[in-house]
């Protein structure tokens, strides 16, 4: 068998995800996961993830949609709207957290699940809030700031908490500050490069530039993060993300190179990523063992991000906050990697990351669509 043949059949079904998906209303990423399932080892067993190209893309894809979750987080939000909008979300997160820890060790789990049970979903949210049309409302940026800063807030948790189970590696702790010195210094660096040469910098994002320069910094600049973050004992993500991030807080958003780089990564890379999730899915696990967990799951999922959305009940009506919160419910691809990671990691088994994805792609569909339908009401 051609070792393209399996990458053949993935590329030919991502291209036909999205358009099922639009025409029976799920995300395209559930359609992907769905997918794999059915041509994985669960149920028809065409491909295990395992063939040559594939794992390397997948995980590859994970750390480039890491790139651009960090790519997504706008802190110029947090300046139009003050310091009072990050202090409410941030008070929101901490409060997210406490209920996910005390709910979750009813299950018996530990922190790891509270953690990434604690996330949003950016890119859902702010997709569904384009649809109705109030991204640009105080209402709206106050939701993205909160998804905003719960994400970033979960990628953190995630890499100090993992970093410091890993054995091996605690004594490079007194090394993770270089990361960070890194980011503000690449961060500085560019700031002064904007100012000093504002010319031969815009030709980074023109559409007709020949040799693609932007894109070739853009994959230099996310792995030169990535490589120090598993130099210094960390994880990948942390790296891409700081990439992101730095991406993002130098340049902003609607950028022509930013366009390009959202294509690469969802265009080809993370389709593959989350078909291989679905073809490495555990069914029989989650139907022999699993399966009770999704109930209980969900009801943390909800009752973790509504309850703390009534803090916006002196601001907005409390029709209003209660649909914030429902929207903060959906989870995507951020509790998906992370749940990829904890098994990688050994702090969740496959029978609990079969969970968490059904946990993921039901709240993906169910959360914005109760938000569209009431608040278009409302």
């Amino acid at each position: 068998m051609s070792t393209y043949l399996p990458l053949f059949i993935i590329a030919v079904l991502a291209f036909l995800i999205p358009i099922i998906s639009e025409r029976i209303g799920i995300p395209a990423v559930v359609g992907e996961i769905i997918c794999g399932i059915i041509i994985g080892g669960s149920v028809l067993g065409i491909f295990s993830g395992e063939e040559e190209g594939i794992a390397f893309l997948s995980r590859f894809g994970f750390v480039f949609l890491m790139f651009l979750i960090g790519l997504e987080i706008d802190f110029s939000h947090v300046e139009l709207h003050g310091l009072r909008s990050f202090i409410l979300g941030t008070l929101m997160f901490l409060l997210t957290f406490a209920t996910s820890i005390m709910m979750v060790h009813q299950l018996g789990y530990g922190y790891y699940l509270a953690i990434i049970l604690s996330c949003s979903a950016i890119g859902l949210i702010v997709s569904t809030l384009r649809e109705v049309g109030i991204t640009r409302s105080e209402y709206g940026q106050t939701i993205m700031i909160f998804a905003f800063i719960a994400d970033f807030a979960v990628i953190m948790l995630v890499t100090a908490y993992t970093f410091y189970l890993k054995s091996g590696v605690r004594e490079k702790v007194p090394f993770i500050p270089l990361l960070f010195l890194l980011f503000f210094g690449v961060y500085y660096l560019g700031r002064y490069l904007i100012w000093r040469f504002p010319e031969g910098l815009s030709k980074l994002f023109r559409s007709d530039q020949p040799s693609e320069i932007g894109v070739r910094a853009s994959f230099a600049l996310m792995l030169i993060f990535v490589v120090l973050s598993e130099a210094l004992g960390a994880e990948a993500i942390l790296g891409a993300f700081l990439a992101g991030v730095m991406f993002s807080v130098l340049f902003g958003g609607g950028t022509v190179l930013e366009q390009k780089l959202y294509g690469i990564g969802y265009g080809f890379l993370i389709p593959i990523f989350f078909i291989n999730v679905g073809m490495s899915f555990n069914l029989d696990g989650l139907i022999s063992g699993g399966i009770h967990l999704v109930p209980a799951l969900l009801l943390i999922a909800l009752i973790a991000k509504i309850i703390p959305s009534l803090i916006l009940a002196g601001t907005y009506t409390l029709k209003e906050s209660l649909l914030a919160g429902v929207l903060l419910s959906s989870r995507l691809s951020m509790v998906i990697g992370m749940a990829a990671v904890g098994v990688e990691l050994g702090l969740i088994d496959s029978r609990l990351e079969s969970a968490i994805i059904l946990l993921a792609m039901i709240t993906s569909i169910i959360c914005p669509t109760i938000f569209r339908r009431l608040y278009g009401k409302y």
